[in-house]
């Protein structure tokens, strides 16, 4: 019975690369090579990600370097928001930082203040010290000047 079932599998595929191979154009015999098929997205995208010995362009260089700390957790952006004493003491951190939004190595977050209005921090990833640094906070135009506008319609509190 598995013969059975094997063999009406086989003979209607059989059947198929006949007549297909009986409308090719060339000359070449092909028959006894395996159908050819599309890579899937995953072997495209595996390929297009393989080393190749040219050297990447400068915008690819910087767009990879910059998306380096990307994403990023609340917890590592706390750490850099402390470590920076000037932006620290201007804000009221309360209970964290939330709405994390990241993008190409930039970030921001909202402090969870209690008794005041909340702020957005604004952070850069430095891809030489592989770390994240606050670079200023506030309630208001905090990604103005300073971050890229292509950029700024992707980060949480960059649109004002």
């Amino acid at each position: 019975m598995n013969t059975r079932i094997a063999m009406s599998a086989a003979v209607p595929a059989l059947l198929l690369s006949a007549a297909l191979a009986g409308c090719s154009d060339d000359t070449t015999d092909d028959s006894a090579a395996p159908p050819a098929q599309a890579p899937s997205s995953a072997a495209a995208a595996a390929s297009s990600n393989a080393p190749s010995s040219a050297a990447p362009s400068a915008k690819t260089s910087a767009k990879t370097s910059a998306a380096a700390g990307c994403p990023v957790t609340a917890a590592v952006l706390e750490k850099a928001f402390k470590a920076n004493a000037e932006v620290a003491g201007a804000l009221v951190l309360g209970k964290g930082l939330t709405n994390v939004s990241c993008y190409q190595g930039w970030a921001t977050a909202v402090t969870q203040p209690t008794n005041v209005d909340t702020a957005v921090v604004l952070f850069k990833y430095d891809t030489a010290k592989k770390a994240w640094a606050a670079l200023i906070g506030g309630t208001d135009g905090v990604c103005r000047d300073t971050v890229p506008a292509d950029v700024a319609t992707h980060l949480a509190g960059c649109q004002n």
